[in-house]
């Protein structure tokens, strides 16, 4: 199955002859350690830009429903336009809140899709180098040379590999501890 992500898709295939390897000797599958960290930055940018899109229509709402409130309000007077204000006041306040809402979980979908490719691109390029150091090992281990030094260095590769993805979801974990406030909603239920 592919990897969403094109840098990360690239780099498995390029551990395809180190995965062969980790299986013969036991050793933890560096593929397998690369799906933990595949994403799609740009489906999260196109979210983003959607949401965007969203707010974008909720200011036009907004801006005609405040036209047309001063209308009715022009229209009517007394109590029953007092009335009317407050309520439009209300909604126009959940309209506002609602829109800078869309605005900033749009920019920080748009930061979070630039941290999640900058990682992926990154973590991609360390497990191709780490292959490659190990390549002449795998190559043995794949060539029936079954040495224990050959297989120490493909554990190692694979295990730093491992290593390296795991700090690297842990390095989303922490950067989007940010988004804790985006799960309140901003309009009454």
């Amino acid at each position: 199955m592919p990897f969403l992500h094109p840098d990360l898709d690239a780099a498995a295939a390029a551990l395809s002859p180190l995965r062969a390897a980790a299986a013969r000797v036991g050793a933890p599958d560096p593929v397998a350690a690369l799906r933990q960290i595949d994403c799609s930055p740009q489906a999260i940018r196109d979210s983003a830009r959607t949401l965007s899109t969203g707010r974008d229509v909720l200011v036009t709402a907004r801006l005609e429903f405040e036209r047309g409130a001063h209308r009715a309000e022009r229209r009517w007077g007394g109590e029953p336009a007092a009335h009317f204000r407050a309520r439009a006041d209300e909604l126009d306040v959940h309209y506002r809140q609602a829109a800078e809402v869309a605005a900033r979980t749009a920019a920080v979908g748009l930061d979070l899709a630039d941290l999640l490719d900058r990682l992926a691109r990154q973590t991609a390029a360390q497990v191709v180098r780490t292959a490659q150091t190990a390549a002449p090992a795998t190559d043995d281990i794949l060539a029936g040379e079954h040495t224990a030094e050959a297989a120490y260095l493909v554990r190692t590769a694979c295990t730093a590999i491992t290593e390296g993805v795991f700090r690297g979801v842990a390095t989303i974990t922490e950067a989007t501890s940010y988004l804790d406030p985006f799960t309140t909603p901003v309009l009454p239920g």
